[in-house]
C-alpha cells in the first residue's frame, strides 16, 4: 500500500521592482528589503544611487539619460530572463515599461503585475495582458482624465484596476505627492502578500 504524505510548507515569492523615473532610493531598497522573498531590481540608470534635486529635475535626468521606449527596452529584457515564479511591482513610468514588456512576452514565470500610478499606459491602450495586471491610479493625474483610461483597461481581461485616495508618486517619498497614509497601506498590502503556502504531496 502506498502512503501519501501531505506536506505544507512555505514558499516565498520571487520579485521584480521596476522604479520610477527616480531609479534605484533608499526607500526603494528597504521595500525590496522588506519583501519576504529573492527580489531584483530594475531602473532607468543601471542600478546607480540617485540624489535627486526635485521632481521636475529628475523627470527631465530621465528624458536625457533613459527616456520611455529605452526604459522600455530595459525592462524588457529583465522581465524576459525570468525563470522563478515572479510577481513584478512597479511605479509610475516602470510601471508602463512593464504593460509594454508584458504584451510582447510570452513568459509563463511572471505571475502577477502591481502597477502604481501608470500614468503612460495611456498611450498604450491597445495592447492585452497576458498575465494577470492590477493598476492602482491615484485619485487624479494633472494632464489626463483617468476616467476613460481605466474604463478601457477594465474592458480587458486580466485586468483590474482600482483609485487610490492619493496623488500619483504617493508610494515614493521623493515625490511631491508622497502620502505617509498611503505608503503604509499598500506596503502592508505588498507584505501581507508576499509569503503563500503551497501543498506539496510527497509519496
Amino acid at each position: 500500500m502506498i502512503r501519501h504524505k501531505i506536506t505544507i510548507r512555505s514558499m516565498l515569492m520571487n520579485y521584480l521592482l521596476v522604479s520610477d523615473i527616480f531609479g534605484k532610493t533608499a526607500h526603494l531598497s528597504l521595500l525590496a528589503q522588506q519583501l519576504r522573498g529573492k527580489v531584483s531590481l530594475c531602473d532607468p540608470y543601471l542600478g546607480e544611487i540617485q540624489l535627486p534635486i526635485n521632481e521636475q529635475f529628475q523627470y527631465q535626468h530621465f528624458i536625457t539619460h533613459c527616456g520611455h521606449d529605452s526604459y522600455f527596452e530595459r525592462v524588457h529584457v529583465k522581465m524576459a530572463a525570468i525563470r522563478q515564479p515572479t510577481t513584478i511591482i512597479a511605479f509610475s513610468a516602470g510601471a508602463a515599461a512593464v504593460w509594454r514588456a508584458q504584451a510582447e512576452l510570452k513568459n509563463s514565470f511572471i505571475k502577477k503585475i502591481i502597477a502604481f500610478y501608470p500614468s503612460q499606459v495611456r498611450h498604450h491602450l491597445e495592447l492585452e495582458a497576458k498575465v494577470p495586471c492590477r493598476f492602482i491610479f491615484p485619485h487624479s493625474e494633472e494632464h489626463f482624465d483617468i476616467k476613460p483610461v481605466i474604463a478601457t483597461l477594465k474592458s480587458k481581461a486580466k485586468v483590474s484596476c482600482e483609485i487610490a485616495d492619493f496623488g500619483h508618486g504617493f508610494m515614493n517619498p521623493l515625490s511631491e505627492n508622497f502620502n505617509q497614509l498611503g505608503y503604509q497601506q499598500f506596503t502592508e498590502q505588498l507584505l501581507k502578500e508576499s509569503c503563500h503556502l503551497e501543498v506539496a504531496t510527497n509519496h
